[in-house]
C-alpha cells in the first residue's frame, strides 16, 4: 500500500468511530466516565512512524482526540520479548523470524528497538492525545475483567 492508500484506510477506520461515537451520544449514553471504548493496537501510530510528519496523519488525530481518544501502545519487556514474540506464535511465524533474522537474539533485539522508536513517536508526536505506557499483563488483565464483567451470567 502507498501512502495514499494508508491515509484512506484510517480514515474509513476513523468515520466508523465518529459514526459509533455520534450514535451513542445521540441515545445519551455519551460520558466521559462510560464513553466509546475501542481498542486499535498501534492503530495510527505505525503510520506515523513510516510517514512522520504528515497534514494528514495530525487530522486524524485531531479527529481522534475530539473523541476523547488515548494512544496506548502495548509493549513487551526485554525479557518478556522472545517467549510472547517468537515462542508463543505458530510455526509460520517462527519461520518467517528465522528465515529475515540471523538469529531469534537480533530479532527480539529489533522488536525491541521498534518499539523504542514507537514509544518515542506516541511521546513527541502525538500531543493531542493523553499517552498512556502500559504494560501488556496489567491491559490484559484490565481487559479480561471488563469482558468477564460484561459476559458474565
Amino acid at each position: 500500500m502507498d501512502k495514499k492508500e494508508h491515509i484512506q484506510l484510517l480514515n474509513r477506520h476513523v468515520y466508523y468511530l465518529e459514526q459509533q461515537y455520534n450514535w451513542i451520544d445521540l441515545l445519551g449514553h455519551l460520558k466521559p466516565s462510560n464513553g466509546v471504548f475501542y481498542l486499535l493496537e498501534r492503530f495510527h501510530l505505525n503510520h506515523r512512524a513510516v510517514f512522520i510528519n504528515t497534514a494528514e496523519i495530525e487530522m486524524l488525530e485531531k479527529r481522534l482526540s475530539s473523541m476523547n481518544a488515548h494512544c496506548m501502545l502495548l509493549t513487551l519487556s526485554k525479557d518478556s520479548v522472545e517467549p510472547r514474540f517468537i515462542e508463543i506464535r505458530s510455526d509460520t511465524w517462527r519461520s518467517y523470524i528465522k528465515e529475515n533474522h540471523p538469529t531469534i537474539a537480533e530479532a527480539c533485539e529489533k522488536f525491541l528497538e521498534d518499539q523504542e522508536k514507537l514509544l518515542m513517536y506516541a511521546k513527541q508526536i502525538l500531543k493531542e492525545f493523553k499517552q498512556r505506557t502500559i504494560d501488556y499483563q496489567i491491559c490484559f488483565n484490565r481487559l479480561n475483567n471488563m469482558l468477564h464483567y460484561l459476559f458474565k451470567s
